[in-house]
């Protein structure tokens, strides 16, 4: 495909962390949030709550572009075989945080990829295993008083704050941040694609890389 040829790709999600993801990978989609009911049936795995989720964003913004390529995506953190989303408040955030110490978990997005003119679609969970830290409670405190545990899947992040708590991954980097790029690129050879097809320049549509905040505003 030639980059003056380059069908719309849009991205189904508000989460600025995924925006920048692809703006620093030379990709510059347009947003458009999907608004889809994120629950689902109670006893569905991790892996599998994150892939319907994905799906079900990727389509309800697909419906409306059939001109577009589009992606979502959905995280969740499967801890203790539980799904863990964002922390409903701080006091469950800090719970969290003395549950996982000195433990490892596993952050689980979901990809979904629409041809919306062809109708096809590529679909994938990304996997990395997080290595937790283990923070004093006087850490643990400020880190859940600065407000980004309550932002973030599974109530850390791999970069910010969150940073100096978590001692190691095994896996993706990108995909514990939200977006896996290797599985995008071989979700796009799927579909005939290059990720190299949706290269652009510096700029794009939703502006200049750094643009956007270094917080994961859904999941």
């Amino acid at each position: 495909m030639a980059r003056g040829d380059q069908i719309p790709f849009v991205l189904a999600s508000s989460s600025p962390a995924r925006l920048r993801i692809l703006r620093n990978a030379g990709i510059y989609p347009e947003v458009v949030v999907s608004g889809v009911d994120e629950t689902t049936d109670d006893g569905l795995a991790t892996a599998t709550i994150v892939a319907v989720l994905a799906e079900r964003k990727a389509s309800a913004v697909a419906s409306g572009r059939p001109d577009a390529l589009v992606l979502g995506c959905d995280s969740l953190l499967d801890f203790d075989q539980v799904a863990w989303g964002k922390p409903a408040s701080p006091e469950q955030a800090a719970e969290l945080w003395r549950r996982m110490s000195g433990r490892e978990g596993t952050l689980l997005t979901g990809h979904c990829l629409i041809q919306s003119g062809t109708g096809r679609v590529a679909r994938g969970v990304g996997r990395t295993v997080v290595r937790f830290g283990t923070p004093a409670d006087d850490e643990i405190a400020a880190y859940v008083a600065a407000g980004e545990p309550t932002a973030m899947a599974g109530a850390f992040s791999l970069e910010g704050l969150g940073a100096p708590f978590i001692d190691g991954i095994d896996g993706d980097p990108s995909n514990v941040i939200g977006l896996s790029l290797p599985l995008l690129r071989r979700m796009l050879g799927e579909l005939g694609l290059s990720i190299t097809d949706l290269w652009r320049g510096s700029m794009g549509p939703v502006g200049p890389i750094g643009g956007s905040p270094n917080v994961i505003s859904d999941s």
